[in-house]
């Protein structure tokens, strides 16, 4: 041996440590080899999602803050970077994007302060998409920005955070809020209205009795639980430390919930996520290539989880352990 240790080979670390090499930073060095290059933009990419299962695909989406809809074909299980082509187009600036299972777009866009749907579909042989608003105010005041949204397969009610432009509503100026959408009426429920730091990330648990909720300026998660159903009760789940706060949300079938925990490049290169358990007790670390994750999803079978981060403008895969 040379003295020196592949990323990718942490069963190597033991002997490099001997040399002089950290063991902590050895672990990194394995953790972050684990995330694999899925696609490069010129322009950051966030909120990855996947389609329909029942469409041909269920193909893997992001969006761009240029308004582009991006759509990822070609395997996950290879370690090779996915092709990319441009679906649709929110024509503003879109934050958090979503589908239901017929195959329509709910797309959070902050400039038009709004939530669209989209529909693609082809006509004379051509792609041609449908831009309808969905919700663009509460009583008669104008949204700040929807900034994400999750969907209930369940019931189909939709929970989105509307926080403004980044910066908006902070520390200083908590106006952000929680709201739910029945499917039915179509009406606007506030589950936390005018007060929060920043909301982000949202996602429900896989009994969809709770809905959690990333409160980035206080660096928290939230969560809200139904008791009576469609009755909801906030409380805080996790209080986080260090780096600037949690910005997206994912959760496993078994429960388990995947925090990215963001921060400035100037600040840290690294970036991480928390793992935690349905009792909001930390179980692990992972690591990211940069530090300003902007979106997380697992895929359908759970085997990979799928990073967005802004800073090196890649989508990233991290295989799961079985």
């Amino acid at each position: 041996a040379n003295g020196t240790c592949a990323a990718a080979r942490p069963t190597r670390a033991g002997a490099c440590a001997a040399k002089g090499v950290p063991f902590q930073f050895l672990e990194l060095l394995a953790e972050m080899a684990q995330m694999q290059v899925l696609g490069r933009h010129d322009v950051p990419v966030s909120s990855p999602t996947f389609g329909p299962l029942g469409d041909k695909s269920g193909d893997l989406f992001t969006i761009s803050a240029s308004g582009d809809i991006f759509r990822y074909s070609g395997s996950l299980d290879y370690d090779n970077e996915l092709q990319v082509e441009t679906w649709g187009n929110s024509a503003g600036q879109p934050q958090g994007l979503q589908f239901d299972s017929q195959g329509v777009a709910f797309v959070c866009d902050a400039a038009h302060q709004a939530i669209f749907t989209i529909m693609s579909k082809m006509e004379d042989g051509l792609q041609r998409q449908e831009i309808q608003p969905y919700v663009r105010e509460y009583e008669q005041s104008q949204l700040l920005g929807p900034n994400s949204l999750c969907l209930s397969r369940q019931t189909g009610m939709l929970y989105f955070t509307d926080s403004g432009p980044f910066g908006e509503t902070s520390l200083q100026n908590p106006r952000g809020s929680v709201f739910a959408i029945s499917p039915s009426t179509q009406l606007l429920i506030p589950l936390c209205l005018n007060t929060l730091a920043y909301p982000c990330g949202v996602a429900l648990s896989p009994d969809e009795k709770n809905i959690y909720v990333a409160e980035t300026a206080m660096n928290r998660i939230l969560r809200f639980t139904q008791h009576p159903p469609q009755v909801f009760h906030c409380t805080v789940f996790h209080q986080l430390a260090g780096r600037f706060g949690p910005t997206a949300l994912c959760v496993s079938k078994d429960g388990d919930i995947y925090v990215a925990h963001f921060d400035f490049a100037d600040n840290t290169p690294t970036g991480r996520i928390v793992v935690m358990n349905s009792e909001g007790e930390v179980t692990q670390l992972l690591s990211v290539p940069g530090p300003e994750i902007t979106g997380l999803c697992l895929t359908p079978d759970e085997r990979y989880l799928i990073v967005a981060e802004r800073h090196t403008t890649c989508l990233y895969r991290h295989q799961l352990a079985p």
